[in-house]
């Protein structure tokens, strides 16, 4: 293509096509691929030949752009764009200002950290010919992807960048070397690669004297005041051209100087408004987290410093978790294991205690002979100590008394989901769980998660804080894990099994953490940090890459996602990308639901954690699970998570053990469910082969179908769209938590069933639950089909839609920008002996219907039982 220099673009007269014809097109340059343009995100661009066989392509270098236009036979370009007089003037609205690039690149080049505004060696030079601002680039790592804005006048103020003011990307040539674009006009940013070759002669573009002095000679001697800061010249020998040599402790902070260089000078955040973003995704192939993420570990600070609190222990250094591991399928004894990382591990000797008793080893193995509660901790030669939670085994957990009825082993029979209940209300309500027949109850997330003395969308801490995990201790906002212990034995001393609500997809994020954030989306908002529901001596540190602009005050380093109590650190993460494109199922799994910080399953450390995760609850004496998320976990990655809880559970999964994965379809029902994709007959395959020993094919296919199943978000409106699932692997409800969300429309009941908060009257709301039980739309063998059935026990949004009436959604709890804190919800207690269903303005008590719990009693072939024999003899 030819520069036209009246119309300021690149043309190319194509001559001698075939009439009316469709074509494809892009342009190259440098003869490489590297760099090209297109349309559309990339892709070719198209023209048709039209009448006369000719067409004239164009590229405009200033905003990249391609078109075309249609020219006779004999016309070389658009009549009357060819000029022979001299090029107009450029228009340059920034002359007489300083123009630079900034970017994750120029600590590459010699900078002393990225993204300075005042780097000598990122200057662009205004091109007179071509009207563009221009900067080459070499010595950067060939054929890698880097970030970059242009700045003016030393300061980050105005700014230009990419898309809504973001950073834009450029690709270096196999060379390393680029040519960065500024079009002053139209404000836009390009690039272009550049191919050279050291040694063949010829002095190219992005070689200078200094790169290659066998193709440009040498440098000509510099010359101190002409404005360049030339490899000759330093600071020292001419600070007209190279500023003043910095002085770290001088009060001054001088271009050559960053926080991390000179703390006592420079402040401790990006300039202007800027945010990291180091961890975001590179390109749309990326998943796994950059691979020199893992140095930002060790975040926590240090005893005596600034944020540290007693319960963070040496998580600066050392962290860890047990893991439990029984030996044989009776699970008799087990092996725990005190798997750790230490910051300086090839230099520390660490030493293990196991209830006060000292070993070399990490691994020490016990029977049921023991019945007490394990301690354990962990020493490093340094001095470091790291204080395990509390670790139990499963057979100290109470057996299930045997109780008349059809419960198929645990496999069959109605879960009440006690929404909003603290640990010690569903304690004492399981004597009436185990008395009315329910098969179990199921607790929502215990491990401990999110919380805030801020308000969020008018409410102190909304519910859907319990589903974003800070670690996997087990000290959640409905209590601590001793009273997870006792009340999981009382329900099992009454027969009522426990269930979880599992959240292995994510931890926190949006910027919830204990970092300081701001916003440059939004004003340059900023927000403090947030805590956890752990009593105070037991709360753990947690730190998130979203928003951030301060560096690490321990390492030194911009922050990264890391949650120390649990192991869990920057290398066990998805880079960056948001969950925007729910039918592309690389994103669904790889992209961050809500901007959460989504871990990488594919990682077998991550899948290892995970399991013991699961199997400290079942040590605890849990039955199962309900996975949250789980399609955005990918098959391959559940299924190998649930073989490593197999393994660690002596080789078998427990008898009456299931779990039930969360999957709510909407467009992207055919990727999920349909052919061979996703949950439908490859998940099953992938299962078979990680669950089933060849020898133990025909027992555990049974017990395998049984064991891993589906929560339909299709019933009870379409329980025929989902057709590559068997039934008896499909749990069912009406109600569920999800639904009560203001605005969720996740799924679609029709008239087939209601939420009892969102204006469902009782009647009928009760009839649904009781047609659940007796005759489920759509249902051809009732005593088989969907075997697990779920009740939702929740509270009424009698003071907000958010809140729980625990007492931790009150506005007394508040301590910032309280005045938008406008649905205080009182503290309500769930347990009450006499209570009635769907009576009062707080807990729905839903579970506690006599109509429900009989036509659950008949569907279980149990026989009818009385209210006054439940103590709801009152209720009508």
């Amino acid at each position: 293509m030819t520069f036209n220099q009246a119309t300021c673009r690149y043309e190319k007269a194509v001559h001698g096509l075939p009439a009316n014809m469709n074509y494809e097109w892009k342009v190259a340059f440098n003869g490489k691929w590297g760099g090209d343009k297109g349309c559309n995100n990339g892709g070719n661009c198209q023209f048709n030949s039209g009448s006369s066989g000719t067409i004239l392509l164009i590229y405009n270098p200033f905003n990249g752009q391609l078109a075309t236009s249609s020219l006779s036979s004999d016309q070389t370009t658009v009549p009357g764009s060819v000029s022979t007089s001299a090029p107009s003037t450029c228009s340059n609205p920034y002359k007489g200002r300083i123009v630079r690039t900034s970017g994750d690149y120029q600590s590459e080049l010699g900078s002393t950290a990225p993204w300075l505004t005042t780097e000598v060696n990122s200057l662009m030079t205004f091109d007179e010919t071509s009207c563009l601002y221009l900067l080459t680039l070499s010595g950067l790592t060939s054929n890698r992807f880097y970030e970059w804005k242009v700045t003016f006048d030393n300061s980050w103020s105005g700014s230009i960048g990419c898309g809504n003011g973001g950073n834009c990307k450029f690709s270096t040539s196999a060379a390393g070397t680029v040519e960065l674009v500024f079009e002053p006009s139209s404000k836009q940013l390009s690039f272009r690669p550049l191919a050279t070759v050291c040694g063949n002669g010829q002095c190219e573009l992005g070689e200078t004297c200094s790169t290659c002095l066998i193709d440009c000679s040498e440098c000509p001697p510099a010359i101190c005041g002409d404005g360049k800061c030339e490899d000759a010249e330093s600071c020292e020998s001419c600070s007209n051209d190279c500023g003043k040599c910095s002085v770290c402790g001088d009060d001054i902070c001088q271009t050559s100087e960053t926080y991390q260089t000179c703390p006592q000078d420079c402040p401790n955040e990006l300039p202007g408004c800027g945010i990291f973003k180091e961890e975001s995704c590179v390109d749309d192939s990326q998943f796994h987290a950059t691979s020199d993420v893992e140095e930002k570990r060790w975040q926590t600070p240090k005893p005596g410093t600034n944020g540290y609190q007693s319960s963070f222990q040496d998580y600066h250094t050392l962290v860890g978790y047990a893991d439990i591991i029984y030996i044989s399928t009776d699970r008799l004894a087990a092996d725990v294991c005190l798997q750790t990382k230490h910051r300086q591990l090839n230099s520390v000797t660490l030493t293990y205690f196991f209830d006060g008793i000292t070993q070399t080893t990490k691994c020490k193995r016990y029977t049921n002979a023991y019945t007490g509660i394990l301690l354990a901790v962990v020493t490093g030669s340094d001095g470091s100590t790291l204080e395990l939670p509390e670790i139990d085994f499963v057979w100290n957990a109470k057996p299930i008394p045997s109780r008349s009825g059809d419960y198929h082993n645990g496999q069959k029979g109605a879960i009440t989901e006690m929404f909003g209940w603290p640990h010690n209300d569903v304690k004492e309500e399981c004597e009436f769980l185990g008395k009315a027949g329910y098969l179990g109850v199921k607790l929502f997330p215990v491990h401990e998660q999110l919380m805030s003395t801020q308000p969020f969308e008018n409410a102190m801490n909304p519910w859907y804080f319990m589903y974003q995990p800070v670690s996997y201790n087990l000290d959640g906002r409905m209590g601590t894990r001793e009273e997870l212990r006792d009340l999981i034995q009382t329900c099992r001393s009454f027969g009522v099994r426990v269930y979880i609500d599992a959240v292995l997809n994510h931890f926190t994020g949006a910027g919830n953490d204990l970092n300081q954030h701001r916003n440059p989306g939004s004003g340059c908002v900023k927000w403090g940090n947030k805590t956890s529901s752990a009593p105070i001596e037991r709360q753990s540190p947690f730190y998130i890459h979203a928003f951030t602009y301060q560096y690490n005050a321990n390492t030194g380093k911009a922050p990264s996602n890391e949650f120390p109590a649990a192991a869990i650190g920057p290398e066990d993460f998805h880079c960056d990308r948001p969950n925007g494109a729910w039918t592309n199922l690389f994103i669904l799994n790889n992209g961050w639901l809500v901007g959460l910080v989504d871990l990488d399953t594919s990682m077998d450390y991550v899948r290892e954690r995970q399991a013991a995760y699961l199997v400290d609850m079942l040590s605890l004496g849990v039955s199962g699970f309900r996975i949250d998320a789980a399609k955005h976990i990918s098959p391959e990655d559940l299924s190998a998570i649930m073989k490593k809880v197999q393994t660690k559970m002596g080789g078998k999964l427990p008898d009456d053990f299931f779990v039930w994965l969360e999957v709510l379809t909407d467009g992207e029902a055919q990727y999920i469910w349909t052919g061979p994709s996703w949950y439908g007959t490859m998940f099953t395959n992938i299962l078979k082969q990680d669950l089933v020993l060849d020898s133990e094919i025909d027992k555990i296919k049974f017990y395998f179908i049984l064991i891993i199943t589906m929560w339909d978000g299709l019933y009870p409106k379409e329980p025929f769209h989902n057709p590559t699932v068997p039934r008896h692997r499909v749990v069912i409800q009406n109600d569920d938590h999800d639904q009560q969300n203001p605005g969720s429309s996740s799924r679609d009941m029709d008239t087939f069933g209601c939420v009892l908060v969102k204006n469902c009257s009782i009647s009928v709301h009760r009839n649904f639950e009781i047609r659940l039980f007796t005759n489920p739309n759509g249902v051809t063998d009732n005593n088989n089909d969907w075997p697990i059935r779920f009740i939702l026990s929740s509270y009424y949004h009698t003071y907000g839609d958010l809140g729980i009436p625990d007492g931790k959604s009150s506005c007394n709890l508040c301590t910032v920008m309280c005045e938008t804190c406008r649905k205080s919800v009182p503290y309500i207690k769930a347990h009450e002996p006499m209570a009635c269903a769907y009576v009062g303005n707080g807990y729905t008590r839903t579970h506690r219907d006599i109509f429900v719990i009989n036509a659950m009693r008949a569907w279980m072939k149990l026989t009818p039982i009385s209210g006054v024999s439940l103590g709801i003899g009152h209720c009508a």
